[in-house]
């Protein structure tokens, strides 16, 4: 099986193999693979209903039945994770879907490769990031629950600014640059800022006189360069640009748990992210979920489709095996 864990600031794994092409939203990756940190946010929610009402960031749901499958363990709480390039456009398929799995043994996190093939109900087998363009995040965990069997009923949708934000606000992350890396390491920073300003270059203007990184090793980047930290493709594999994602990942939490006694922190990130976040979740479901993720010491990954149940043709990709393949995620989801 091909799992992945962190606890603490361990290693990052260098991994080889399987490997996609085209960009396929590289700049907004890592933020859908850490989605499920905002939920971090609501600890503190209590006291700061003044800055932010109840039910600002809720989306009310439509009614879409959700083809729930019964028996499943209730030990563990699925939410939907759907990365956007603008929460305001309409039609537009998902960059990115995840499935966080949130215990108090720790989170378990799946990524569903977008370009998968799956029968999405009452429109035929088409692409999976295609149920959002659909139906709204609704028909994607209907989608999700039909196919892979699951119990999806809650969503968590974010556009990539929010990572950065919400990096710059924990004070930056603590990452490890090899000089494979530093070769690309400054051009997408650059980039990474030319795309932030043609959004809001009054409020990116704090990256205009930034500094290229000049040297490798381990060191503090704030939230353009860990962005662009994340993006780098080229210099290896897509593994390990998804190794790198997971490495921001167990920085920020790291980073987090060092300054939890901090309420400061808690209302920058909820300052930093509020308008660019949408869930049906609400408050105390938030809070619940938070002390989760809190006090959880584990964050394992796993990615589906998965090999050897798998063809892709460059374009998409088949499963070739469902049943094999949804009983690794119930596995991977809930143990033996």
């Amino acid at each position: 099986m091909y799992y992945e864990a962190y606890e603490g600031r361990g290693r990052r794994r260098r991994e080889r193999g399987y490997r996609r092409g085209g960009c396929g939203g590289c700049l907004t990756g890592l933020l859908f693979r850490l989605l499920f940190f905002i939920v971090l946010l609501a600890l503190l929610a209590g006291a700061l209903l003044y800055i932010l009402p109840v039910g600002l960031m809720n989306v009310e749901p439509s009614g879409v039945e959700l083809s729930l499958q019964d028996g499943l363990p209730n030990d563990r709480v699925n939410v939907l994770l759907l990365g956007l390039d603008a929460l305001s456009a309409s039609g537009q398929r998902s960059d990115a879907i995840l499935v966080a799995s949130i215990g108090y043994d720790g989170v378990r996190l799946t990524s569903l490769m977008r370009d998968t093939v799956v029968d999405i109900p009452g429109h035929g087998r088409q692409k999976l990031n295609a149920a959002y363009a659909i139906g709204g995040a609704e028909l994607a965990m209907q989608t999700i629950n039909r196919t892979f069997q699951l119990n999806i009923t809650n969503y968590i949708a974010a556009d990539f600014r929010a990572l950065v934000d919400a990096i710059d606000a924990l004070g930056g992350v603590e990452v490890e640059v090899d000089e494979g890396e530093l070769k690309y390491l400054n051009h997408y920073a650059y980039n990474t800022y030319r795309i932030l300003c043609r959004t809001d270059a009054e409020k990116y203007a704090r990256y205009a006189d930034s500094t290229p990184v000049t040297t490798t090793g381990a060191m503090r980047l704030n939230g353009l360069f860990a962005t662009a930290y994340s993006r780098i493709r080229y210099s290896d594999s897509d593994y390990v640009r998804t190794s790198r994602q997971r490495e921001v990942l167990g920085a920020m939490l790291a980073r987090l748990r060092e300054r939890c006694w901090d309420p400061l922190v808690y209302a920058r990130l909820l300052m930093a992210v509020r308008e660019r976040i949408q869930t049906n979740l609400y408050l105390p479901e938030l809070i619940s979920l938070g002390e989760k993720v809190l006090i959880a010491n584990r964050v394992e990954t796993f990615r589906l489709p998965m090999e050897p149940y798998l063809h892709d043709d460059g374009s998409k990709i088949e499963i070739t095996n469902l049943p094999a393949s949804v009983d690794a995620l119930h596995e991977f989801i809930y143990g033996e």
